[in-house]
């Protein structure tokens, strides 16, 4: 039996697989699959789901996983959203830039800068997966998660600006040393930058693979000070369920508030449930 600590579900979407990445714009909500070509956004206000197809290579709703572009992180910068994919396999090396006022999609390959990231963290083929994006005053943070072998935990910043324009020679590496859940080694699975506290989800899985999923053995929520990049307190969030996509919902003097999304590793699951949980700023 599954304990939920202080989560609440808030939406219950159906026909979305394996959600990954998750933001919110008002009254809509943006959410990415990690086997799916597109973009899908629900309007809270008229209850209906809609979708924008990124990859014109790929239009089957659910793509086999050796030809899936992996899209495992969403960022919202305003007018735009920047998707990527893990990188975790030479076609998963891509990220779509979606601007949310015109609904054109821009491309742009990482394979480049994503060589560099192996490079620069001592990172091989092997244990590299992004599964993190953030942006904030002009860096960009992507989060490489620990799930392979050595257990690389890794966040990398690049100057940049909103339009995804990446400056690589100011690219940095730092390793961060998670805690685990009943023993399991944990990783980074999203995050989010709010008044200089990088915050994440990190969740653990019977698994030394950044290819294959094992079982999910919980997800908790911490934060990094950016200011000398020392790690929080962790908060469990649950004992089986992989929270994956993570997002800021609204915040007050005492309280951030955010939402979260699950991926199930189910492909004959096709409910997309939305959580919202209470974080206390002073934790």
């Amino acid at each position: 039996m599954d304990t939920l600590y202080s989560l609440l579900l808030l939406f219950n979407l159906t026909g979305i697989n394996a959600a990954s990445g998750l933001q919110h714009d008002q009254d809509q909500l943006y959410i990415v699959s990690d086997n799916s070509p597109y973009l899908y956004h629900y309007n809270v206000l008229e209850e209906r789901t809609d979708k924008v197809l990124l990859d014109s290579t790929q239009r089957a709703e659910i793509v086999a996983k050796k030809d899936k572009k992996d899209f495992e992180a969403l960022c919202d910068v305003g007018d735009a959203l920047v998707i990527v994919g893990s990188g975790s396999k030479p076609e998963r090396q891509d990220a779509f830039i979606y601007n949310k006022r015109n609904r054109n999609v821009r491309h742009v390959s990482l394979e480049s800068i994503y060589q560099q990231m192996q490079a620069v963290g001592k990172v091989d083929q092997d244990n590299f997966n992004i599964e993190g994006l953030a942006y904030a005053n002009g860096t960009w943070y992507f989060l490489n998660r620990g799930n392979g072998e050595k257990n690389q935990n890794v966040v990398f910043t690049l100057a940049g600006d909103e339009n995804f324009v990446l400056y690589p020679a100011t690219l940095r590496a730092h390793h961060i040393e998670l805690p685990r859940i009943q023993n399991y080694i944990t990783g980074f699975s999203d995050g989010v930058i709010v008044d200089g506290r990088l915050y994440f989800i990190a969740t653990a899985e019977d698994s030394a693979s950044t290819y294959h999923d094992g079982e999910c053995k919980g997800s908790y929520l911490s934060y990094i000070h950016l200011s000398d990049w020392k790690l929080g307190p962790t908060n469990l969030l649950s004992n089986t369920k992989k929270l994956e996509g993570f997002a800021l919902y609204g915040q007050s003097v005492d309280t951030l508030t955010f939402i979260l999304c699950e991926d199930p590793d189910d492909e004959s699951n096709n409910n997309c449930p939305i959580y919202r949980y209470d974080f206390n700023i002073g934790s």
